[in-house]
């Protein structure tokens, strides 16, 4: 494991979102433990030289998932609370690098303005965490590795719906996009 350089490190915590985490059961870290490494990991980069970027997903958007049920025209109605934010870092006025990046596909970096704002910091290296494994994650690690950045994916604070996929994409898939690595791997090259 190397050291990070933070000012060219963001964290990213993928759809860590009310509606989302309260949305049937995750496999194989529950939605609590995902929820509390999340935090963990903001935390640390808490008041750092690095960017920490909450991604929630505009769920009314998602015409594409549901075609036989909605058109544009029609709007998909969810709860008020479901884009709520669930880390403790969303609310916490101390913390002053913290940005928030709404998306409305299944990535963070398409249709959104992720890629500038990193760029635009600097950034070249992306700790990556989140919901789902096999969704939101991967969508989000095959941009980042598209758009040429460094990236560690997290698999105790990442979690899916199909404890199989999980594995799979771990072992398999995401090795060919960049590092895993665990929370302690993490806190160990931050020097925390």
């Amino acid at each position: 494991m190397t050291s990070l350089n933070l000012s060219k490190t963001a964290y990213l915590a993928i759809d860590l979102q009310d509606g989302i985490l309260n949305n049937g059961v995750l496999a194989p870290y529950t939605p609590d433990s995902v929820l509390l490494a999340a935090n963990q990991l903001a935390e640390a980069f808490k008041n750092t030289e690095a960017l920490i970027t909450l991604v929630n997903v505009d769920a009314t958007s998602f015409h594409y998932l549901h075609p036989a049920r909605y058109t544009r025209e029609q709007p998909i109605k969810v709860p008020d609370s479901y884009m709520q934010l669930s880390m403790a870092i969303a609310t916490d006025d101390t913390a002053s690098n913290v940005v928030t990046v709404t998306k409305h596909n299944p990535g963070a970096f398409f249709g959104t303005d992720l890629d500038l704002q990193l760029r635009r910091r600097g950034i070249d290296t992306i700790i990556l965490s989140g919901l789902t494994t096999s969704n939101g994650v991967y969508a989000t690690a095959l941009d980042a590795f598209q758009h040429g950045y460094h990236l560690y994916i997290v698999e105790d604070a990442t979690s899916d719906r199909d404890p199989d996929l999980h594995h799979l994409f771990f072992d398999k898939l995401y090795p060919k996009l960049g590092t895993v690595v665990t929370l302690a791997q993490v806190f160990f090259m931050i020097g925390r």
